[in-house]
C-alpha cells in the first residue's frame, strides 16, 4: 500500500478510536495542543513502519527534523534535544540502510516499543500510537507478525 492509503486507514482508525473513547471513557480532552499532538502521533504511527525503506516519506521527514533538533540542541545548549537529533538521525539511518523491507519494523513487537515511551505521558497516548501503527500492518495485512 502507498503512503496515502496508509495516511488514510491510520488517520481513520485513530480519529475513530479518539472519537469513541473521548465521548464513552472521557479520554483525550478537545485542546488545541491535544488535537495537534494527535494529529502527529497519528501521522507518524500510521507511517512509522516503513522507516526500513530508504525513499519513505517517513525516512524523509525524521532526517530534517533530527537536524533542526540538533540545531535547536546546539545553539539552545540543550543536551536532551542533541540527544534526540542524534538518536533519532542514527536509528532512521540504521534502519533504512540495514533492515530489509517488511521485517522487524513490520511487526507487533516492534509497534509495542516504540508506542510504549508515550506511556511516560499518557497510556492513552501508548494506546492510540500502537492502534495507529497496528493500522500499517493491518493495511499490509500483515495481522498477526509477532517479530
Amino acid at each position: 500500500m502507498d503512503k496515502a492509503g496508509h495516511i488514510f486507514i491510520g488517520g481513520a482508525l485513530g480519529v475513530i478510536f479518539v472519537l469513541l473513547t473521548h465521548y464513552f471513557l472521557n479520554w483525550f480532552p478537545f485542546t488545541l495542543l491535544n488535537i495537534g499532538t494527535m494529529i502527529v502521533m497519528i501521522y507518524v504511527y500510521s507511517l512509522l513502519a516503513d522507516c526500513d525503506m530508504k525513499n519513505s516519506t517517513i525516512t524523509w521527514t525524521f532526517i530534517p527534523l533530527s537536524i533542526a533538533a540538533l540545531v535547536v540542541g546546539y545553539f539552545m545548549n540543550n543536551t536532551l534535544f542533541l540527544i534526540f537529533g542524534i538518536s533519532l538521525i542514527t536509528i532512521t539511518f540504521l534502519s533504512a540502510q540495514f533492515l530489509p523491507h517488511r521485517g522487524f519494523t513490520h511487526s507487533l513487537l516492534f509497534g509495542i516499543l516504540v508506542s510504549l515511551p508515550w506511556i511516560y505521558f499518557s497510556w492513552h497516548y501508548c494506546i492510540l500510537t500502537f492502534v495507529c501503527y497496528y493500522s500499517h500492518l493491518v493495511a499490509d495485512e500483515l495481522w498477526f507478525k509477532f517479530i
